[in-house]
């Protein structure tokens, strides 16, 4: 595989969308408590959030295999706080360190500002506690919702 690493510009990130979509399945497939947030999830939503956020503050980098996306990271900073908001990797191009480039390029942008940079893991995700150590990142808290 030759793929190389570059930004996407904010403006662009309509070209995640099937990418993204392959997550919020995976995580409608894994969720225990909250399957029906997953289902009424839609790309628009969760982007519009992207959309309010200033572009120096969020920073997209993706994965190409020719002209072919098959990975992303995004990453956003809010005050001193930075965070890995989404990432996901199409399941060929797994095991072969491009999620670990990903993050490892997001921790680097993140930290000429942030005091502490996070990522949040979905229930039913905790298989990925292993790749986030390896990039360094450890359990601190862990947050409940109130269901309705």
């Amino acid at each position: 595989m030759n793929c190389i690493i570059r930004e996407l510009p904010k403006k662009e990130i309509i070209k995640l969308k099937q990418l993204w979509e392959k997550l919020n399945q995976v995580h409608l497939q894994d969720s225990i408590y909250f399957k029906e947030h997953y289902k009424e999830f839609t790309f628009e939503k969760r982007f519009a959030d992207f959309e309010k956020i200033d572009d120096k503050n969020i920073k997209i980098k993706i994965i190409k295999d020719s002209e072919i996306i098959v990975g992303y990271c995004i990453a956003t900073k809010k005050e001193t706080a930075g965070e890995i908001d989404s990432i996901y990797i199409d399941e060929e191009y797994r095991k072969e360190g491009y999620g670990k480039k990903l993050i490892d390029e997001s921790i680097h942008w993140l930290k000429k500002k942030c005091q502490k940079i996070m990522v949040a893991v979905a229930n039913g995700q905790e298989n990925v506690f292993d790749f986030y150590k390896q990039c360094g990142f450890y359990p601190r808290l862990t947050y409940l919702q109130l269901k309705e």
